[in-house]
């Protein structure tokens, strides 16, 4: 699938949901943000932000805007909760194991709901080996280390110094 002119979910819009906002608009992707707690981000002028449907009402927007969406990528540390996507959607998620209920992965899987899932962490780690997942030819994993790049552990280690140095007051 070309991700050019798709729209992807984003649930979740913490460090990890705007990384990949940043790249996801960077493959010519619209980006919709679901998160109650992200600020807005003015580095993403782009990024549409939805209110994740707590009643009917507000399920009028915010779920046509889900159902509008090519790709669910769950980028949060908190759980997500969807039956809304649309049919045959992709689902990726980066962000914890728990945000994605992995019974009714499979489950959507099989039906089709979900054509393809992209998981680096899972429920159980490490996924179980007679789990579904790891036989359906539509699921790729990874090793839920992509920013472990030696300039991301630099600029982590930097950080860490620098707030180390503020909270002992050397300078």
């Amino acid at each position: 699938m070309s991700l050019s002119g798709k729209t992807v979910a984003l649930i979740g819009f913490g460090d990890i949901g705007k990384s990949a906002a940043r790249r996801l608009i960077a493959a010519d992707m619209k980006v919709i943000a679901y998160d109650p707690f992200a600020p807005n981000s003015p580095e993403l002028p782009t990024v549409q932000r939805a209110v994740w449907p707590q009643r009917i009402e507000e399920a009028r927007t915010s779920l046509s805007l889900l159902a509008r969406s090519r790709l669910v990528a769950a980028t949060c540390s908190m759980p997500a909760y969807s039956r809304k996507a649309k049919d045959g959607v992709r689902v990726v998620n980066v962000g914890r194991g728990p945000v994605i209920d992995e019974p009714a992965l499979e489950a959507a899987l099989q039906s089709g709901k979900v054509y393809s899932a992209a998981l680096d962490v899972f429920e159980v780690e490490p996924l179980p080996m007679d789990s579904y997942l790891r036989t359906h030819p539509r699921c790729i994993f990874g090793s839920h280390n992509a920013s472990n790049t030696v300039d991301a552990v630099t600029r982590t280690s930097e950080i860490a110094i620098d707030k180390l140095i503020c909270f002992l007051g050397v300078a």
